[in-house]
């Protein structure tokens, strides 16, 4: 995540002091990467498949050093789609580290994490954004982004927060899948349930008819066996005459 603020920082920087804070963030976020994709490597070396994982790390630690590198203002079309890269390449690992501790079915877990996001992309708006003047108008343009509505009343404006609406609109869309799935799971766990009761009713129901009937084999052995002892008595009585 501290990527994030280090690319914007390099992007809408306009002192040293920004640019080094940038630079510093994306040797931070190279560190902490490194230091956990050599953890899961120790753990999976003895492995013959190698994680797609492992090689995405390794390709974010090897972009973020280059970030922390000093660079020019102005960025040239290599360097822009590089970067651009590299933010896709970080999103798509923080997308599967959600994916991995997201439980199905917990639709407050989602909601808070979608409300998360959504301030979140507040405050990116109003300190990237000229024309968001406060928190709020920043709020709701993240929630027109996310939803793709573009009431047009406040779009963004510059190349800064129109990448920062790119991802969001990507961000958006993973959310409301989510919410939309687990909203669909609830329902379907409702199902599952009824479906469960009434099969355990009906296995029940059926416990009951086959112990009633094992009660009456039990009472028409019961009532062969009298006869044939009665039947075997009348033969032998009727033996002497």
């Amino acid at each position: 995540m501290l990527s994030i603020p280090a690319f914007y920082l390099l992007l809408a920087g306009d002192n040293e002091l920004t640019r080094t804070v940038g630079h510093s963030l994306y040797a931070m976020v190279a560190l902490l990467i490194a230091v956990d994709t050599w953890v899961q490597w120790r753990k999976n070396r003895f492995q013959e498949r190698r994680s797609g994982k492992l090689i995405l790390d390794v390709g974010i630690v090897f972009g973020c050093v280059l970030s922390s590198l000093p660079s020019a203002t102005e960025w040239s079309l290599v360097e822009w789609l590089l970067r651009l890269a590299l933010c896709a390449a970080i999103m798509m690992r923080i997308a599967t580290l959600v994916l991995r501790h997201m439980k199905p079915s917990h639709l407050v877990q989602v909601i808070v994490l979608a409300l998360l996001l959504l301030a979140t992309a507040g405050g990116g708006f109003y300190w990237l954004e000229p024309n968001v003047h406060s928190y709020a108008n920043g709020v709701w343009l993240a929630f027109t982004t996310i939803a793709t509505v573009g009431y047009g009343d406040i779009v963004p404006s510059t190349p800064a927060s129109k990448i920062f609406a790119v991802f969001i609109v990507l961000l958006g869309y993973a959310m409301f899948s989510i919410v939309t799935a687990n909203i669909a799971a609830l329902f379907v766990e409702e199902e599952e349930e009824q479906l469960e009761q009434e099969l355990h009713a009906d296995i029940r129901s059926l416990s009951r008819e086959v112990h009633a009937l094992r009660l009456e084999l039990r009472e028409r052995d019961a009532l062969l066996d009298r006869i044939e002892k009665q039947l075997a008595q009348a033969a032998i009585t009727r033996v002497p005459e």
